[in-house]
Parts: C-alpha cells; structure tokens; sequence
C-alpha cells in the first residue's frame, strides 16, 4: 500500500529522544498520482509531515502532564508523529485517527519503526465518525482545519470528542474562518504563538486551545 508513495525517512529530536519518521517531502511528486477529480478529493495531504505538527509536538514536550495518564485522542493523524509523541510522555491512551487508509498504514509503521506499541490506529472520518470514540481527557490535532468543507462536520463533532482541545495551525485563511465562526458560537479559544524553522525558513503556527 505504501510502496506507491515516495516516502522519505526523516531523523528529528523530541521530547528527549530521537525519531525516525517516513513521511513524503515532495509534494509535487504526489500530486503526480492524480488523475481524477476523486483523487483530488481524497489526496492524502496527511503523508507530508507538516510545521504545525512540529510545533503541536514542541507544546507537548514542554508539559507532559498534559498527556501524562490522560486518554489521547488525535484527529487528521497524517504520518502520527504528534500520537507517538504523546505516547511516549506517558499517555494512558492514544487513538490516533485519520480519514485516508494510506494515512493510517503509515501511521502504524512509523509507530513500528519508533518501537511505540501503547497505541490504536482508527478509522476517524468526520462524516461518520465512530461513535465510541468520544469523551477524551486531550484531543489533538495538527492542520486539520485547511478544508472549510468539513468544518460543519468538525463543529458537530468537537464537543463530543472531548472538553480539552489543542490545535496547531499556520494561521492559513479557511483556519481563521473557523475560528471566528466557533467564537460568534460562544466557543472559547485561547491561543499562544509559535514560531519554528522548517524546511529552512522560520514559520509561524498558532496552537490553539478550543473550548466548545
């Protein structure tokens, strides 16, 4: 399943260890396999390793006790270096979900290669979404509010998932859209800014705790 992408091994430092993380870094070449519009529709985005999935990671390392013993639940999982991190700090439970079996393959291999077994792979299209997976201590997620699409979905589905969640975002426009949407809702967000280099330029994220 994975042998059609061209996937890269990356070495990266957190959380007091060292990660290898196999991931796509150009992005060109896989936007080579789309063919039809229902490629487009179901392009794996989540098989590039992106900044805001860094800098999630960074905020973890920071205070383990946000994960430490809690249930973790991360949504738009993509390659799983966030869900693997929280792992490894100690986390009771992480369900690490995505909406593309490509992305969920690689999940569970990256997981392997980082010898990182207190962990679950699911199924987690927002759509249809399992409806034994809710009520989390900690709900993760790294660039997932890109499509305005899905952000009805999103907002119906937040709440039931958990009364803690921590986003990281690029700030891209669909993003702010959602977020000034959900606060004219009554949703509360608190955010703190981040600034890291990536692919050799500095970059800004936002995490973003959500309330809903």
């Amino acid at each position: 399943m994975l042998d059609r992408y061209p996937l890269v091994p990356q070495t990266l430092q957190a959380a007091g260890r060292r990660w290898e993380i196999s991931s796509v870094t150009d992005l060109d070449a896989l936007m080579e396999g789309v063919h039809t519009n229902e490629d487009l529709v179901n392009f794996p985005f989540g098989m590039q390793l992106w900044a805001a999935a860094e800098a999630l990671v960074s905020r973890l390392a920071l205070e383990p006790a946000l994960v430490k013993d809690k249930r973790v639940l991360e949504i738009g999982a993509g390659v799983g270096f966030v869900g693997l991190v929280a792992a490894h700090l100690g986390a009771a439970q992480v369900v690490q979900t995505d909406y593309h079996p490509d992305c969920l393959a690689l999940c569970r291999s990256n997981a392997a290669l980082n010898g990182i077994t207190n962990l679950t792979v699911r199924k987690g299209d927002w759509r249809d979404w399992p409806e034994e997976l809710v009520g989390f201590d900690l709900v993760i997620g790294a660039d997932i509010l890109y499509e305005r699409s899905l952000h009805s979905q999103l907002t119906a589905l937040l709440p039931k998932l958990g009364d803690k969640i921590l986003l990281a975002d690029p700030l891209r426009p669909a993003a702010l859209e959602f977020l000034e949407k959900r606060e004219a809702d009554g949703w509360t967000i608190w955010t703190e800014a981040k600034r890291l280099k990536w692919a050799g330029e500095w970059r800004d994220i936002m995490l973003l705790w959500i309330q809903p």
